[in-house]
């Protein structure tokens, strides 16, 4: 009893990635204005369309203020001010690109994560991409139903039939051909063929 891997069978992977946080991506706050200086709002989230957490926030020339609450492992809710730095770097053909300074380690990023109480940089809280965390036949299985909804005009749950219209009938021929190559290939994988 209990042995090698006993009680996870269940649990493919339980390190956290950056979809599993909140995230601040100043591309989205200067695309909707919201980076002006003198700007102040709420910035929410959702997750499987529920409420999953709001912050406050007050743009100044040079730095964003957030303030929300945080707690740890269910306890108290403790209120949170973070200030975060921002740069501009000149791009090649005029205007500027705006940057959020991680405010542990001073790496310029477009995109700050909550993995605990600060917001922070990728790097600071390890998190990985969920791309990077997927298998080789993870990895098959998508590109499968990428390429079934290219080709495909009814395309659902790994099967598709009627090739899309307007389509040439040799490319759909050729990329049908892949398509059920890497078939061939899931279906090796999941009986333990796969190299």
């Amino acid at each position: 009893m209990g042995g090698k891997g006993s009680g996870n069978w269940y649990r493919w992977n339980t390190k956290s990635t950056t979809e599993d946080c909140k995230q601040i991506d100043i591309r989205l706050m200067k695309r909707e204005g919201w980076l002006n200086a003198g700007n102040s709002g709420t910035l929410s989230w959702k997750r499987n369309n529920n409420p999953w957490g709001d912050i406050e926030y007050r743009c100044y020339e040079d730095k964003l203020v957030l303030d929300y609450r945080h707690r740890i492992n269910g306890g108290e809710w403790q209120p949170v001010t973070q200030t975060v730095f921002i740069s501009e770097t000149n791009c090649n053909f005029g205007n500027v690109r705006h940057w959020f300074i991680c405010p542990n380690c001073d790496y310029r990023c477009a995109i700050l994560y909550a993995g605990s109480q600060l917001f922070l940089c990728r790097k600071c809280y390890h998190l990985p991409y969920t791309s990077q965390m997927k298998g080789e036949l993870d990895r098959l299985i998508e590109q499968k139903h990428k390429l079934g909804n290219l080709i495909f005009d009814d395309y659902s749950y790994g099967d598709g039939w009627l090739k899309k219209k307007g389509m040439h009938h040799k490319t759909f021929q050729k990329a049908y051909r892949r398509y059920h190559e890497m078939n061939i290939k899931i279906n090796m994988g999941i009986a333990g063929e796969f190299n």
